[in-house]
């Protein structure tokens, strides 16, 4: 029998996170001979997790619950879930979010199993704002989704499920991206290990974008700014890491309406970062399948 762990990270997010254990639970079908296992981490939270400690003992559930003592950020905490997981596939899902459809575990074994042998490490799902409807889509090139799924070069980690044995092979996700980008990371090193990523609009995850434990924009841009010129100076050759970090820079000097200081700053950080970073740049043949399923590669 196969088992699929399903991993969630909390912080900060006690009723919500409730609400997804209750959706995994109880409105996602069981599959036959496809094992569910559900691993709860509380990644280090500042706000009081009885009532999610109180739903566990009261459903009863059987439900791996992890309270670790220090917010290791997204990365950090996934990896924890790695280590916990005893399925043959992993699946993460976002303490805000929810599965849209009841099927959403059969169409996962489904996938698996029709693509069998085109060596598919990681499937992507679709993931739709829980009160707008509208989609977020791992996909640069646009007009890819006339098709409702094909072959790609990136995920979203609130949304998405890996072979176990993916990380065995291409490592877990780099705990020095606290948020952001962690994905790109990952993504080069599982296509450089000669796996494939699926994207399918067949499995949707319904995001509620709670504001609870997130940062604030610029924040974040600086960071993203930061992860994603780190992700391009390991892997890619040198004409798109220097693309990356002029288009981040003109990006960040536009969303902080020209701060100057605040980009300096950033660079300052970045050379910081890039200096204790090795280049270990992935196979042609890696950047060559990215440029076949239309990834962007110089930003």
């Amino acid at each position: 029998m196969d088992k699929i762990s399903i991993v969630i990270i909390s912080y900060n997010r006690p009723s919500v996170t409730i609400e997804t254990l209750k959706n995994i639970l109880y409105e996602v079908d069981d599959v036959p001979n496809f094992e569910k296992e559900i691993i709860l981490i509380n990644n280090g939270s500042t706000v009081d997790y009885a009532e999610v400690e109180n739903f566990l003992a009261k459903e009863n559930a059987t439900i791996n619950y992890i309270d670790n003592p220090d917010n290791l950020g997204v990365s950090g905490g996934r990896n924890i879930g790695i280590k916990a997981a005893t399925g043959k596939y992993i699946s993460f899902i976002d303490d805000d979010a929810v599965f849209k459809n009841r099927d959403s575990l059969k169409m996962i074994h489904q996938k698996f199993t029709e693509y069998a042998d085109q060596n598919i490490g990681v499937i992507g799902f679709c993931i739709e704002n829980f009160y707008s409807g509208e989609p977020d889509y791992p996909v640069k090139n646009q007009s890819k989704l006339v098709e409702d799924e094909f072959l790609n070069n990136i995920f979203w980690g609130g949304g998405s499920v890996f072979r176990k044995e993916v990380f065995e092979k291409s490592g877990e996700f780099d705990a020095s991206f606290f948020y952001g980008m962690e994905e790109y990371d990952l993504g080069y090193r599982i296509i450089d290990k000669g796996y494939k990523i699926l994207f399918t609009k067949n499995i949707t995850v319904l995001h509620k974008v709670s504001p609870d434990g997130r940062e604030t924009n610029l924040v974040k841009i600086s960071r993203f700014f930061k992860n994603k010129s780190i992700v391009a100076y390991r892997y890619l050759p040198w004409p798109y890491v220097i693309s990356h970090i002029l288009i981040w820079s003109v990006y960040l000097l536009f969303k902080s309406k020209g701060n100057i200081f605040l980009l300096f700053r950033n660079w300052s950080s970045l050379y910081k970062a890039i200096k204790v970073n090795q280049r270990t740049p992935i196979s042609n043949e890696a950047i060559s399948y990215v440029k076949s399923v239309s990834g962007r590669l110089i930003y």
